[in-house]
């Protein structure tokens, strides 16, 4: 099975496990020991996350930053897969974006710089065309590297 398949499998397990999350939630609310099932099951979700990331080569390397102690391309690439699975239309550039999860901090870049940008403002961004200015941004890049004189 394709990479982007899988991805787009996940999100949509993780899109049934919120709506089945939902009704179990209204219906159980004043209850703890359910409230605790729910937790359990978050759990097993992430989990199933984790191994799709292993399959995929996303390194599993603890963050550099004490204070920030979760791997950086692991909770970006949760945060798309998690986001996607609440909004249908942004899961084909939820699954772009994870694929290419080594140029991720690239995309992520507006995102980090800018505390007011959120994550679905970026997939907003992808659908509309940042993914094209990303590209010509690279090449300009490229280009430039390309051009340098050493004397």
């Amino acid at each position: 099975m394709e990479q982007k398949e899988i991805l787009k499998n996940v999100i949509t397990s993780f899109s049934n496990y919120y709506e089945k999350q939902k009704s179990f939630k209204r219906v159980f609310l004043n209850e703890p020991v359910m409230s605790k099932a729910i937790e359990v099951f978050d759990s097993e979700m992430n989990e199933m996350v984790d191994h799709v990331f292993d399959l995929m080569g996303i390194p599993n390397e603890e963050s550099s930053d004490k204070y920030d102690k979760l791997n950086w391309t692991r909770d970006v690439c949760t945060n798309l897969i998690e986001i996607a699975a609440n909004n249908e239309k942004y899961i084909e550039p939820a699954i772009e974006l994870i694929s290419d999860w080594a140029n991720l901090n690239d995309y992520t870049s507006k995102v980090e710089k800018h505390t007011w940008f959120r994550y679905h403002q970026l997939l907003d961004e992808h659908i509309t065309g940042y993914k094209k200015w990303h590209e010509e941004q690279q090449l300009e890049k490229e280009k430039g590297k390309g051009n340098s004189i050493t004397v």
